[in-house]
This record gives structure tokens, C-alpha cells and sequence, in this order.
């Protein structure tokens, strides 16, 4: 039987995850083995008989094998249960559903407002590469790609918190206010924040947009363009872009794993109650079961972003996988 070509080149990369997904589990559980302590010591109350604190040891898999530990690993993230948490009592997918939309609340419109700009400065620096402006860019865009997340978020706390005080610096949202208030609130609880992820997301896109802009200037189809009355300049920022679209959309999918990245720790900055916040507190407190589950997620929103990516290569360019 022939499959068509996408379901294989689909199938193909399904298994490259999974196979990626298996060693990040292993490497995972791995760390944590190697952490030094006993997880379940806030679990052992003064006076407790070393045999009541073996049978609670035992109980939780405290002794189990690797191969029967990794098991256990494995059936959990397929059923999206990991467990309870040894902090708060409940179960770690309650707390990822909880802390989870607070997380794209940052996420999302810092991606969003970053291929705004990319788009927008990447196509002007592409078309007048030798201008000031395009000079000024090029400099900023390689210090914020150098600059590491935590920088900029301090960098901005100072100018914007302390030097003109215009954002609050911590939390989410003032309490008791509802309403209109409520949402204003946040929107200036997240302003930093947001800006912090948005400058780490415009760095590298707006010179992705710029090359992939540069390599279609001299193409036939902008000349096309030109003879059906449109300014050159016209003609390169619409048909150039769509041009380049299919692997700008590309890039921005590879791009997820930098935005996780730096919203773990932009929110553990600016003590944003997001996923970031949670695995911060989750180090402090050595809750390993909320460890392992932000940790899976994360490796599987990766896993998914990067299977995505390759798939609307190869939707665009069907020479991949051939």
C-alpha cells in the first residue's frame, strides 16, 4: 500500500519525536536522580519510627529501579498525571491548568507584537540596507541577541520602575479591583514583563525578515510588479513578503522554544503566578513532582513547535524529504 508523501514525511518525524521524547524522559529522570537529598524529607515529622518512614519511602517509589521509575514516568505524561505536589497537596495538572493561561497572557501578545515589528523594521532595513536607521538596527539587534533575559528585564526595571516610575515591578494585578480596573491593572502589571519578551523575540526575527527579504530583490517577479505600476518599494514589501512568508511562518515555530525559555525566567523575575513562577518556586521548595511535569510540558511544547515547523517546510517546499 502507498501512503501519500506528506503522511510519510509526517509519520517520519513523528517517530523522530517520539524517539527525542524517550531520551529527554530518560535524561530527565536521570537529573533528578542524581539530585542529592531525599525528595520527601519535608514528608518526615520529628519522632517519626525509621520503620513508618521506610513504609512511606516505599510507598511512594522512593526505592523503586530506574527502569520501573521511568515507567511510571512515561504512563504519567501519557495521561497527563503527575502526580501531587509535595508544596501545595493537589495534583500538578491542576496547578499547570491553574498557572498556565497567566503564562500565554505574557507569551502570546509578546510574540505577536514581536512579527508586528519584525515584519514591519525587518522589510524597511532589507530595502535600504546602507541607512542609518538600518545601521542602528543591525547594532541593537545583535545586542539583543547577546543579552541574556534576565538583563533585560532588570535593565528595565531600572528605567521603568525606579528611574521614571511608570510599572509596577511585581505581582499580576491590585487587589480589589474588578472590572475595567481589574484589566487596566494588568495590563500594567504585564507591561514589563511583556516588553521583556518582546525585545528577546524582535532581536533575531527582524533579521530573519531582513535576509529572507534580501534574497528575493532581484527576483523576476518584483520587475513583474514594477510593470503593472507599482513603486519598486511597492512591489518588494507585498510581493517580496509574500514570497518569504512561508519561511518567516517557519522560523517563528522555531522560535517557541526561546519564548518558553525566557518566559521561565522573566516571570520568576518579575513574580508573574505563570508556569515560570511555579517552577522557580518548585526548585526552592525541591518539589520534584511539579518538576517533572512543567519539564515534560515544556520538552513536548518544543517537541510539537519543532514537528510543526518541519511540516509546513515541508507543505511549502515539497522538495523536503525526497
Amino acid at each position: 500500500m502507498t501512503y501519500p508523501p506528506l503522511f510519510r514525511f509526517a509519520a517520519k518525524r513523528l517517530i523522530i519525536s517520539f524517539i527525542l521524547l524517550v531520551g529527554i524522559t530518560m535524561l530527565l529522570l536521570l537529573l533528578f536522580e542524581l539530585q542529592p537529598g531525599n525528595p520527601y524529607l519535608n514528608f518526615i515529622k520529628p519522632g517519626m519510627p525509621p520503620e513508618r518512614i521506610e513504609a512511606m519511602l516505599r510507598e511512594k517509589g522512593y526505592y523503586d529501579p530506574f527502569s520501573v521509575k521511568w515507567t511510571k514516568m512515561i504512563m504519567s505524561l501519557l495521561r497527563f498525571d503527575f502526580g501531587y505536589s509535595l508544596q501545595y497537596g493537589v495534583p500538578v495538572h491542576t496547578l499547570i491548568e491553574l498557572r498556565l493561561p497567566n503564562t500565554l497572557a505574557l507569551t502570546v501578545p509578546a510574540l505577536l507584537i514581536a512579527i508586528v515589528l519584525s515584519v514591519l523594521i525587518g522589510r524597511r532595513i532589507a530595502f535600504y540596507p546602507h541607512s542609518m536607521f538600518a545601521k542602528s538596527i543591525d547594532i541593537i539587534s545583535g545586542i539583543g541577541i547577546c543579552t541574556p533575559a534576565f538583563f533585560i528585564a532588570l535593565f528595565l526595571i531600572k528605567l521603568f520602575a525606579f528611574d521614571i516610575p511608570l510599572f509596577p515591578i511585581s505581582g499580576m494585578e491590585d487587589i480589589g479591583k474588578t472590572g475595567t480596573a481589574l484589566l487596566v491593572s494588568r495590563i500594567r502589571y504585564a507591561m514589563l514583563p511583556v516588553t521583556t519578551l518582546t525585545l528577546m523575540q524582535c532581536a533575531p526575527l527582524v533579521r530573519y525578515v531582513r535576509a529572507f527579504m534580501q534574497s528575493v530583490e532581484q527576483e523576476d517577479f518584483i520587475r513583474t510588479y514594477e510593470g503593472f505600476g507599482l513603486t519598486r518599494y511597492a512591489a518588494y514589501k507585498t510581493a517580496g513578503f509574500r514570497a518569504v512568508l512561508p519561511r518567516l511562518i517557519t522560523m517563528v515555530f522555531m522560535e517557541v522554544p526561546h519564548l518558553i525559555s525566557g518566559a521561565l525566567i522573566t516571570e520568576s523575575i518579575f513574580v508573574w503566578p505563570g508556569i515560570g513562577k511555579l517552577n522557580f518556586d518548585a526548585v526552592q521548595f525541591r518539589d520534584y513532582p511539579v518538576l517533572l511535569g512543567i519539564t515534560a510540558m515544556t520538552a513536548v511544547c518544543v517537541l510539537l513547535a519543532n514537528l510543526a515547523a518541519d511540516l509546513l517546510n515541508y507543505f511549502f517546499d515539497k522538495r523536503m524529504g525526497i
